[in-house]
């Protein structure tokens, strides 16, 4: 599977994408959603997985976009803060992955995903 994983934290982003491409999956990383939207323009992706609590734009702004540009892209939201629900927008779709997260819970939040 193609996933974009966007994370602002570089240390938590390389450690989640080798973990992915670990397990077979093809990994486009970025740490801002301006640069995960070049990721998106360039490549084949089938997944977006997004922090929510981007720096500049939020993820769920992002992901707006991004569905805006390839309307079939299944999200995954991810976020520490306890208090943030699924964002409410017509294609977000529900799922969102608490931090800190085992691989199981990611691999289920990716089948999951809408």
């Amino acid at each position: 599977m193609h996933i974009l994983f966007v994370e602002d934290h570089p240390a938590l982003r390389y450690a989640i994408a080798k973990e992915l491409r670990m397990h077979g999956h093809i990994v486009q990383e970025a740490e801002s959603a301006e640069a995960a939207l070049v990721v998106l323009a360039e490549h084949e992706v089938d997944v977006l997985i997004t922090d929510i609590g981007l720096p500049g734009e939020s993820g769920d702004v992002f992901a707006a976009e991004a569905r805006a540009l390839r309307p079939t892209l299944r999200v995954v939201f991810a976020t520490g803060l306890e208090s943030i629900r699924a964002p409410n927008h017509p294609d977000a779709g529900p799922t969102v992955l608490r931090k800190p997260y085992t691989w199981e819970a990611l691999e289920a939040a990716i089948a999951s995903a809408s």
